[in-house]
């Protein structure tokens, strides 16, 4: 919910259940007006475990988040096209006494209640193949989701979604950019063509690390040194060098997704044709040094004219202009002698 705030408020209410709230009874003539009954504490025990059931019924971690937003809103406010986000609001009215059984009305409004597709994968093991080529590539698993409400580092969605801009027999006449829009239709994918992903399990740990290489790169690479990168408006400037856990790429900047998954999709690809040894000694992090300038250019100029930061990763022409560059550094990268052992 904090990424959404910071990375795309307008879409809060979109993304967000809301809170659900109780109260005695609400009336609304240009102002809101909510109306709480004061109940004496010695008339508590009359009540279900000893306490009104008044306030936010369902919502807390919402709220939670609210409160932290408005903290944080004279630094919010002053980033590039963000806005104050905004969230729904239900409100059950009724007696002090008589409301009955809140949780069920509770679980009623709440939509979203519903088990997520990707826990139901999980149980049927749809998982297990990707786990064991993680845990090849020396990936701790246990820093993975792969179940709702878990907190972890990493989401499964996130993972799939990474190696879903890879599948290169999916897209060879269009770019992936629906792979930025849905982490459902990368599951999807998955689920349905696993085959396509099983010809990345040799290099998966790379392919799903190289969003934070990236950045790293950007954030403290010779190639960009001296520039403002803190200052583009996918990026955020941390507060403290940072490492994601899983992988070793410190940086002082966080990068949008959007802003580095076009980049990232044509890396390893670019030189991973002859396998493994080349996408790792060769190739990927060479090629994107010499790219690295040209590319940030690139982008530099699409954070100009970008309406918002998420356009990035929708933007066709970005993606298609990233993996000309690349392509072109790969070119010159093969082409130079190689090394002698």
């Amino acid at each position: 919910m904090i990424e959404t705030v910071e990375q795309s408020p307008s879409s809060f209410h979109l993304k967000n259940r809301g809170i659900i709230y109780r109260c005695e009874k609400f009336e609304y003539e240009r102002t809101l007006r909510v109306t709480i009954p004061d109940i004496p504490p010695s008339e508590f025990e009359d009540l279900e475990n000893g306490e009104p059931k008044f306030g936010i019924a369902d919502g807390g971690h919402t709220f939670e988040v609210i409160q932290q937003t408005v903290g944080r809103m004279n630094e919010l406010s002053e980033r590039e096209g963000w806005k104050e986000p905004y969230v729904r609001v239900h409100f059950l009215a009724g007696e002090a006494l008589d409301i009955g059984e809140l949780e069920q009305v509770v679980e009623a409004l709440n939509t979203s209640s519903q088990v997520q597709q990707f826990t139901l994968d999980e149980y049927q093991n749809r998982f297990d193949e990707l786990k064991e080529a993680l845990q090849r590539g020396a990936f701790d698993i246990g820093l993975i989701a792969f179940r709702e409400n878990e907190e972890k580092e990493w989401d499964v969605r996130e993972i799939i979604q990474r190696m879903a801009c890879f599948l290169k027999d999916r897209w060879k006449s269009v770019q992936p950019a629906s792979m930025y829009r849905s982490k459902g239709k990368a599951l999807d994918m998955f689920t349905t063509e696993g085959n396509e992903f099983r010809k990345l399990y040799d290099v998966v740990v790379d392919v799903i690390a190289l969003p934070e290489f990236i950045q790293s790169e950007f954030s403290r690479g010779d190639s960009v040194k001296g520039r403002r990168f803190g200052k583009l408006r996918a990026v955020r400037t941390l507060k403290k060098p940072h490492a994601r856990p899983g992988t070793a790429y410190t940086t002082d900047h966080e990068m949008d997704l959007a802003a580095s998954l076009p980049i990232r999709r044509r890396v390893p690809r670019a030189v991973g044709t002859q396998g493994r040894q080349i996408l790792l000694e060769a190739g990927y992090k060479e090629v994107f040094k010499v790219a690295a300038e040209e590319l940030y250019r690139a982008l530099l100029n699409k954070s100009r004219t970008a309406k918002a930061v998420n356009s990035l990763g929708t933007d066709t022409e970005y993606w298609t202009q990233a993996a000309n560059i690349i392509l072109r550094a790969k070119d010159d990268v093969l082409s130079k002698p190689a090394k002698s052992a």
